[in-house]
């Protein structure tokens, strides 16, 4: 199995058909009121495989904030029968992905094997968490 897209969305649902609705890709940057917090953010992934492989995989989406710890984490697997006579098979997923942002910084998302995220299964995306006005609060706290 391979990643063909992993991105946080500003919105994502899959339809009846289960064709792709998605908005503001990539989301790159979040702004956040207060830290710590547990936020959810939309995930898009697209994995894909050649026939006759994977019927039945397992995908672990990981997130990991600016000193490497793992703050959150969802498990995804789904039998995956081949698609008639084609070579290869695709599927999408949206996600609610749940994680604890615990401080200011660039987190990291990935793709891994397993659920520590330890073997990556794709090259995980950064995602910059940023606490809103904090130039604005830090000025106003400045007595100099």
């Amino acid at each position: 199995m391979h990643i063909a897209a992993l991105l946080v969305a500003g919105d994502a649902q899959l339809d009846d058909d289960g064709a792709l609705n998605a908005s503001r890709i990539p989301t790159t940057s979040f702004e956040v009121g207060e830290i710590p917090l547990e936020v959810t953010i939309p995930l898009v992934v697209v994995v894909h495989s050649q026939a006759g492989r994977d019927y039945d995989p397992e995908l672990f989406i990981v997130c990991k904030d600016p000193d490497g710890n793992r703050q959150g984490s969802i498990e995804s697997s789904w039998h995956w029968p081949d698609d008639e006579d084609k070579q290869s098979k695709y599927r999408c997923f949206s996600y609610a992905f749940p994680f604890l942002v615990s401080a200011e910084g660039e987190y990291t998302i990935g793709a891994y094997y397993d659920s520590y995220g330890i073997a990556e299964l794709a090259t995980p995306i950064p995602l910059s968490i940023k606490l809103a006005n904090s130039d604005a609060v830090a000025a106003e706290g400045d007595t100099g």
